[in-house]
Parts: structure tokens; sequence; C-alpha cells
């Protein structure tokens, strides 16, 4: 039978044959000295430097990491409109939505509705996943707007030997821009398909006196999709399969950062409203009551301070307020969900803490460095609420007078150590202690060869730990869930190899063999009462991979990536491979200057290969999808613009749904699991005017 290839298909090759040989072509066209990048600067490119990975600032070749940047510019260019998108660009990433979150995926392990628990993000180094579920918004729920996004630091593998807790899979660092950066004020206003309407304000500046200031604001809105067809319950009992009109979404977003001298402040405040399409749970179905709030406020002060020039020695200090509320309406049909009383089910929860760290960092000797620190954080309020609204009320679970409240201590101490020009040794250790479980160790080492000035070898190994959560710990309505206060924490153990070639300094590649284990996976199991309850996986989790990455930037203009990643993630006792894992990944773009560098055009691709469905137990056919961005640099004046079009082929694409996700059929009363269409194509176009 012969083979077809499709638009995208071909797409990609192009994408990725030409991103190869234009770097390589380059060389032979002009001298590497004379080089200048236009969209990425040699320090952005083939000199990177990062923070997230040892809580210092250093060259992304001395990182005990396979670690990548995804700066301003990119995010721009390829238009970008949420965090999970900018991620999804990098080597064994991609995302999925249930229609209310989206979920991110790390080589090969994508558990639909774990809320990206295993995946630590920050906000210029300060802690996002909340207390009550470790959540880690990848949408519109993200406290910072993209546009606010000034560079986003990834650094894949464990984390947890500095930043404790969720840094399994990766640690990403969203830095914010700064007034020096802005330097005056940025408007922006954008319209898009589904009725989608957009605001935002920016202003930042470098004042006389030394202080600096950056904030923004923004309000966002939306139809979403008219028409949302889920075939496996297509019955008349459920509108056909058809969800109409039940899919917008608001969010409202703001940030403020200051800095004076030594002293900076953050503080960020976001709301986020989503109607539910899916009715999870057997919920009313096509029914526009169904709806989530998520809100966020984050307040912080800290100091960073020079201490002793002599050593490097450096002084970082911070103390800080989180706060996290949510509160979701799901309507459901009682007595078998198509013919019983309506009722409204009111689900709440939230959390509030402060916590301090206090570190110092310094250079010992020519050779040796070492970054220390003490935290502490008090989650001195949590709780969690259900229950059926009037007139047929029912107090499901109420924790808000239990003593759900806990401590978490931990210290930590990271050394590097330069053998010679060429060698680099680099270890740490944290210990964590939570009045809720106990202690955690979490170490790491690494052993760095550089050759020559353009190469790096990296030899990993590290452990990382995942808290249990208070939701898993103490969600208990008395029906359908029941708690476990004895849950042990995730553990995970990873060894891997990276190597990294800066070519000519414009272009950089990235290798990658690795392999980890997880142990005491999380997950919904059955307790001995027959209810749902989260518990320890016994099984070890295993996976092995490879990454390929190269990036690179020329002084026309032209910048361009490509990367492939291959993973095979089973269960050890079972010999299964996991569900909703891909055991083949890509993505590639293009950003072409067409007129001069006032205008570029960046096609981008991403392609994921077939994978199991967690809910239905189908074969999820594999997907590949464009996007096509037309931007300007300064148009006219100060104004740009930016054309998008998002799935560009309109190409169904479904993900896979959770255990959440099914309805009873009322002839048979069984339980019908469905997966998750994913967005079809839409447009948006962005006017930005600069004062």
């Amino acid at each position: 039978m012969p083979r077809t290839f499709t638009p995208s298909f071909i797409l990609f090759k192009v994408l990725l044959t030409i991103g190869i040989l234009i770097p390589l072509s380059a060389q032979a066209e002009q001298p590497s000295h004379n080089i200048i990048m236009a969209s990425l600067s040699l320090e952005e490119l083939s000199d990177i430097t990062i923070i997230t990975a040892a809580k210092k600032e250093q060259h992304i070749s001395h990182v005990a990491a396979a670690a990548t940047v995804i700066t301003h510019e990119q995010i721009r260019r390829y238009g970008y409109r949420t965090l999970g998108e900018a991620l999804s660009r990098t080597s064994g990433m991609t995302t999925q939505s249930d229609r209310n979150y989206t979920y991110l995926g790390v080589r090969g392990f994508s558990l639909p509705g774990d809320y990206n628990t295993r995946i630590l993000v920050l906000i210029d180094g300060h802690r996002s996943n909340n207390a009550l579920y470790d959540q880690a918004s990848m949408d519109e729920g993200f406290p910072i707007d993209i546009e606010s996004i000034d560079r986003i630091e990834i650094v894949k593998g464990p984390g947890s030997s500095l930043w404790g807790s969720n840094a399994l899979f990766a640690v990403v660092n969203v830095i914010t821009r700064k007034g020096s950066n802005i330097n005056g004020g940025r408007l922006i206003t954008e319209l898009g398909s589904q009725q989608h309407r957009k605001g935002f304000l920016e202003y930042g500046k470098l004042f006389n006196n030394g202080l600096t200031m950056s904030g923004a604001i923004s309000g966002l809105a939306s139809d979403g999709e008219k028409n949302i067809y889920f075939p496996e319950i297509d019955q008349p009992a459920f509108h056909n399969g058809l969800a109409t009109n039940v899919d917008d979404e608001t969010a409202y977003k703001g940030y403020l950062s200051l800095s004076y001298k030594d002293l900076g402040l953050l503080f960020a405040h976001s709301t986020r409203d989503k109607t539910v399409p899916s009715a999870a749970w057997d919920g009313a179905f096509n029914d526009p009551a169904a709806y989530t709030v998520d809100e966020n406020t984050t307040l912080e002060l800290h100091l960073n301070k020079d201490v002793d020039p002599d050593r490097n020695g450096r002084l970082f200090a911070r103390v800080y307020h989180d706060q996290v509320d949510y509160y979701g309406d799901y309507p459901y049909h009682e007595d078998g969900g198509w013919d019983g009383t309506y009722i409204v089910n009111k689900d709440s929860g939230s959390d509030k803490q402060w916590g301090c760290e206090i570190r110092y960092t310094t250079t010992l000797t020519s050779d040796l460095t070492l970054t220390g620190g003490l935290e502490y954080v008090d989650v001195y309020e949590i709780k969690q609420q259900n229950y059926d609204a009037e007139p047929n009320y029912w107090l499901n679970l109420d924790t808000s007078n239990d003593q759900n409240s806990y401590t978490t201590k931990a210290t930590y101490l990271q050394g590097e150590y330069s053998l010679s020009n060429t060698l680099r040794v680099i270890g740490g250790i944290r210990y964590d202690n939570y009045s809720t479980f106990g202690d955690k160790l979490s170490p790491r080492a690494a052993l760095l060869y550089s050759p020559t000035l353009a190469t790096t070898l990296k030899f990993l190994y590290g452990e990382a730990f995942r808290a249990p959560n208070d939701y898993e710990r103490n969600y208990e309505d008395g029906f359908a869930m029941t708690g476990n206060a004895n849950l042990k924490p995730e553990t995970i153990h990873t060894w891997e190899i990276v190597g990294e070639y800066n070519y000519s300094q414009h272009t950089r590649l990235t290798a990658s063999l690795f392999r980890f284990e997880l142990h005491d996976l999380i997950g919904q199991g059955t307790a001995p009462s027959g209810l749902l309850q989260f518990q320890n996986n016994n099984d070890k989790i295993r996976s092995d991979g490879a990454e390929l990455e190269i990036q690179t930037s020329l002084s026309n203009g032209f910048s361009s990536y490509a990367n492939l990643a291959c993973t095979k993630t089973k269960n050890l006792a079972t010999n299964i491979t996991l569900d909703n894992s891909p055991s083949f990944q890509a993505a590639a773009g293009l950003s072409l200057p067409v007129w001069s560098k006032r205008l570029y055009l960046s096609p981008e691709i991403r392609y994921m290969g077939k994978r199991t469905s967690s809910s239905t137990g189908d074969t999820l056919a594999a997907t590949s999808l464009v996007n096509l961005s037309l931007t300007s640099g300064e148009f006219i004046d100060n104004i740009d613009f930016s054309l998008n079009i998002y799935n560009l082929f309109d190409k169904e694409n479904r993900g896979s749904g959770a255990g959440e996700h099914y309805h009873y059929d009322p002839d048979t009363t069984q339980e019908i699991y469905f997966d998750i269409p994913q967005e079809g194509r839409t447009l948006r176009a962005q006017l930005s005017y600069h004062y």
C-alpha cells in the first residue's frame, strides 16, 4: 500500500531540513566572527546564562541538567498564547486540554487530570504550585500574562535537591519583564475566533534614582467553540453528544515588580472563570451552569545583596504570602443522571501560607563554589468543602474546622568544584521535614566535561520527590471518595547523559539519553470501604528515552528550531506502556524575514505519536498540527502587529480523558467513558502600541 504524505508531514520535513541546512551553509557564506544575531543575541543563544538550575546565574554549559530558554521574542514570533503553548516547543514536552485545564506531559509521562503536580513552576523563582492541589497552571489560569514574560527557563530532570517537592520531571522558571527592558509603556488589543477579545497594558521604567518598576494588567474573554462533539455519548439523552455554547472563558491578571538597590517586591493576582463542556463525573451534559473559578494572589519581599565581593559572596532572603481560592459549580441529575432531580453540587477549596528563605552563595577558592540555604513554609489555613445546593441541601465535605494545616522546614547545600579547565564536579543535597509525613532527602551528582569551548558532556544523577497534597490526603465526601492520611511521597531516580555543541556562535545542538524510575506513584484506587481513594502504587514506572534539539539564529533575522523525542515509559510489573504516553514526539519552526527585518513569517508544526487513552482504552491516533504566524517588527512608528492561525489545516485532535470523564448510559446504566476533542482552527489578530 503506497504511503500517504499529508500536508503536515511534508511541512515538517521542510522545516526540519531548512532548520538544519541553513545554519550549516551560513558557515561557508561568512566567517563566524562576523555573525551577529538578530532575534537572539550571542548571550541568548550560544552563551546563555540561567539562574534556575543552581539558584544563581551560571552559563548553560555549567548547568547540571539538560536546559533550554524560551525568549520573549520567540513567544512573540510564534504567537504563543499561554505558558503551555510555549513549553510545547521544547523537546519531550506536550500539552492537552480537558476543556477546563491544560496538562503538560514530560518525557513520556502524562497522566490526564493530574494538575501538573510533577513539574515545579516558578515565577521569578517564587513557587506557583499551590499547597491544596499542587496545581501548576499551564493555561489562562497562570498568574502572569504571556505578554509579561521576558523568558522561560526550563531545566529538565529532578530538581528537588534545591527546590524541594514537585520537581520530579522539570523545573520551569518564568522570568517577568523588568523596567529596564520595557522602558516605557505598551498597549495591546487583540481579537480572534470564538469572539476572543483581550486587552493588555504594560509599563516599566528604570528611574534616575535607581528605582526599577514594571507592571501590567490584562483582561481576556472568549465564547469558546460553539459546538464540541463527543462521539462516545452520541445519544438523545446527551444532546446527541454535542456541547453547544458551553466553552466560554474570562481571565483577569495583574502584577507589579519593584526593585530599589538591594530590595525587591513582587505582587501578582489573577482570576479565571471557565465553563466546563465535558460535564465530568456524570454531570448534566450541555449545561452552562457548570463552571470553575481559580484565583491566585502572591506577595513577596526580597533582599539580594553582595556582602563579600572578594569571594563573590551573595546573600538572598525572602518572605512571602500566597493565597489560592477555587470554586466549582457542577450540576447533575440525581437518580441516574437523565431523568432525576436537578441538583447543583458546589465544590471549593482554598489555602493560605507564608514562608521565608535565606541562602548564601560564595566562592571559597578559585575552584570551589558553594550555595546553601534554609526554608520554612507555614500552610496555616487549608480547607475543602463540597455540598449540594438548595432546595436539596446536603453537606458532603467540610474541613474548615479540621487541623489540616502543616509546616515544612528545609536546608540545602550544593557545591561546584573544578578539577581542571575541562572537568567540573557538582554535588548537592536537600533535607525536607514535613509535619505531615516526616523527612525526605534529595541528592544529586554531576560530572561535566568540556573538551572544547564549544562542546560539553554532562553525566547526571538525581533524586526528587513529590509530597502528597491536601486534596489527596483529606478529600472525603462519604459517598464517592475517602481520604488517606498514610500516603507516602512519590520518589524518582534519574540517570542522564547530555551532550551540547555550539556551532559557530549561531547554532546550538543538544542531545540527551535518560532513564528515570518512579516509585510510590500516587493514583486513585479502591479503599476497603469500596470508595475511591488516593493510594501509593507499589509498581515501579520506568522510562527510557532520547532527545535531540537544534536551534539557530542568523544576522538577517532568520531563526529556527527542530527537536525529536523518543521514549518508552512502562510499568515494570506489568510490562505495559503507560496510558497517554506517546513513543515519539517532534516539533519544528522557522521564522523567516520576508521584508527586511520589519515582517516575519513563522510556520510551526507539532507532532505527537499515537498513545492509549486513559479513559476509554482506545488508541488515539497520531496528530500533527500546524500553526502559522505573521509578525511585524516596528511597522509604523511605535505600532506593530501579528496575525496567527492555529491548527491551520483544522486537523481533528483528541486528548485522553481521565477517570472522571464518563456518563451513565440511560439504557444499560453502564458507564460510558469518553475522550476530549481538542481545539480546531482558530485565528488571532493583535495590534500593539509602544509609548
